[in-house]
């Protein structure tokens, strides 16, 4: 009897080891279009390792925002990001084709690129993408930008706009590139001009869900974009933001929900709520608060969204705020550790 529990034993600590062994190797991406990425984050998931993807978009000069963010990670770890996040926004005159540049770059590299839009505010004058909504909401109407709505300045403005991102995204297509697609973001919060038009109690649900709507079937019939993985990514829920949940536009209209999230120390706020949408949850923007800026445990960063999140991006840093990967602290352990995704690991 004692022979036949010891061998019991034995069977299952061989199970056990080669389940934990399975677990720490890393599967090359090889189905690179949008159904094998997601089956891919499906893998990661369950091997509980976690893609690391980097932001590089502090200003119109791609180049030298990679050099900052990507590069010095790299010159400093031997390891790139598997993820490089890029914006078609932000700033105006946009140069969409070195953009693009990058984007291609990481992709020919067998990486993966998410990109975000930060869309020109169409109903005020100049480029702006920043707008107080609960201040403004009375001179915002998300109904006059869409394709069938009457002809107007904000539309004419809005939809030259979406024309040109749309003509990009195209440029991305013909190159085979899969983009991870995150426009509309932090919907829930007041200070981009698509937000929440009240703190508690948000009355423009429905005008945003069509915004989004009116945007997927323009970028996906209209243009014939089927490359784009479309990224639902709220803000955190808290006291000045409804729960992120509440703008949500339909399951048909998004692949992933990705909550965006500057805590003190890493978190995956909300997590257990936005996994009821039914849709593979990660971590679409993450960064340290004011109070820690440089202070980031990027170890921390990993354990908190292994086993729950494909991926996470971090946001890049600016003058005076440490944000980005390689500007916190135990970088080269995160980039050095066996569940942590990176470039050279993935291809």
């Amino acid at each position: 009897m004692k022979i036949v529990t010891r061998l019991a034993t034995i069977v299952f600590l061989l199970i056990t080891n080669l389940e934990l062994s399975a677990q720490s190797i890393i599967p090359k991406l090889t189905d690179r279009n949008k159904k094998g990425i997601l089956q891919y984050f499906k893998t990661i998931v369950k091997n509980n390792q976690v893609i690391i993807g980097q932001q590089c978009s502090e200003s119109p000069d791609v180049a030298l925002e990679y050099k900052k963010n990507f590069q010095r990670l790299y010159d400093s770890t031997g390891h790139y990001p598997a993820l490089l996040g890029l914006d078609y926004g932000y700033f105006p005159d946009i140069d969409f084709a070195q953009t693009n540049e990058y984007a291609l770059k990481q992709w020919k590299n067998g990486g993966l690129v998410t990109i975000s839009w930060h869309a020109d505010c169409p109903f005020t004058e100049g480029y702006n993408v920043r707008l107080n909504t609960i201040d403004n909401k009375n001179i915002i109407d998300l109904k006059k930008l869409l394709k069938d709505a009457p002809d107007s300045k904000e539309k004419a403005s809005y939809r030259a706009e979406l024309a040109n991102v749309a003509k990009a995204l195209k440029q991305l297509k013909n190159a085979g590139v899969t983009v991870l697609w995150r426009p509309f973001h932090e919907m829930n919060g007041n200070w981009f001009w698509w937000g929440t038009n009240d703190r508690k109690n948000p009355t423009n649900q429905k005008d945003y869900a069509a915004l989004w709507i009116d945007l997927y079937k323009t970028l996906t019939v209209d243009y014939g974009l089927d490359n784009l993985i479309w990224i639902y990514a709220p803000n955190i829920a808290g006291t000045y933001f409804p729960a992120p949940a509440v703008f949500y536009p339909g399951a048909q209209y998004v692949d992933i929900v990705a909550l965006d999230n500057y805590p003190k120390v890493p978190a995956f706020n909300d997590y257990p709520e936005l996994l009821k949408l039914g849709k593979p949850v990660t971590e679409g923007e993450i960064g340290p608060i004011e109070e820690s800026y440089g202070k980031f445990d990027e170890m921390e960063v990993l354990n908190a969204f292994k086993g729950k999140a494909p991926y996470f991006l971090q946001w890049h840093s600016w003058p005076g705020a440490k944000v980005n990967i390689v500007d916190n602290l135990h970088y080269k352990e995160l980039m050095n550790d066996a569940a942590a995704v990176t470039l050279d690991k993935m291809r």
